[in-house]
């Protein structure tokens, strides 16, 4: 039997409000290196959530509350199975947690569940919860069509193959960020980010690298995937355990693994939120 979300919820908060505009969320996502934040009102009760993936899909929007989502939210004693049903079935990372008042306590993404999930099911094969349909990427690919294609498909990590189908890397759109002028000072100047504002890493500025990429209008060099793609990255095989994969990603902070059978073969991809689906 599991527990409550206030046993397992994140307690460090990251917030935004409004009335504000998209560059203000952009620029706190950056600040504090997160995907998701809570949207407050300007007495701080909650109104809505805004994620890397709303941002994305709403590129033209400048006003957080035309963006943001008015989701639905979880209670500190609603139990973990219900809250994971929440998150599958809005089909984002990100829910928050709030009081009877409708203030934001806490914030639960498929991370926070792990511990539970390899507790509880931890023998499971993953090959019961992966995703088969996904789309690898030929290593000859140029990264600019990398880039589009997260744009059709709003995924934003691809197994890389080699002609021969073999599986030879992980392509994300950090990495795709990576291979961006960073001497040009266009992405900079779009973020409002100064010189002096050490804080504002270049791991953070990845987290909404294609909202930068399409505010800035910046062209990605002609360069084939296999100059940019992660090469031997974590992976996990058809028939490891969950608790094998929530290992891997708890340790190493991914929220997805490629899943591999045979010779080098892709199966698939292993989401976090596909762990999830153990509760149902």
């Amino acid at each position: 039997m599991s527990g409550k979300v206030s046993d397992i919820m994140s307690r460090e908060l990251v917030t935004a409000k409004v009335p504000s505009t998209i560059e203000d969320v952009v620029k706190i996502i950056i600040q504090n290196n997160v995907t998701g934040v809570p949207i407050l009102d300007t007495s701080g009760k909650y109104i809505g959530m805004l994620s890397r993936k709303d941002i994305f899909q709403n590129p033209g929007e400048d006003q957080t509350a035309m963006v943001m989502r008015r989701a639905k939210t979880c209670h500190p004693d609603t139990p973990i199975e219900d809250a994971a049903h929440e998150i599958v079935r809005q089909g984002r990372r990100h829910v928050a947690v709030t009081d009877d008042e409708n203030r934001v306590v806490g914030m639960l993404t498929p991370q926070n569940f792990l511990d539970e999930i390899s507790r509880l099911y931890g023998d499971m094969s993953i090959s019961k919860l992966m995703t088969r349909k996904t789309v690898p990427i030929w290593d000859g690919t140029p990264i600019s069509v990398v880039h589009y294609v997260t744009q059709l498909t709003g995924m934003y990590a691809f197994p890389v193959v080699n002609a021969s189908t073999e599986f030879v890397g992980l392509i994300t759109d950090r990495d795709l960020f990576n291979r961006i002028d960073r001497e040009s000072g266009t992405v900079v100047y779009d973020t409002g980010m100064a010189d002096d504002e050490d804080p504002w890493t270049w791991d953070g500025i990845r987290n909404v690298v294609t909202y930068l990429i399409r505010r800035s209008n910046i062209v990605l060099p002609e360069i084939p995937a296999s100059e940019v793609m992660i090469r031997d990255p974590v992976k996990v095989y058809l028939h490891d355990t969950v608790a094998e994969a929530t290992r891997l990603m708890k340790e190493k902070n991914f929220n997805q693994l490629p899943v591999l059978e045979g010779h080098n073969k892709i199966a698939g991809m292993l989401y976090d939120i596909n762990l999830l689906e153990v509760f149902a």
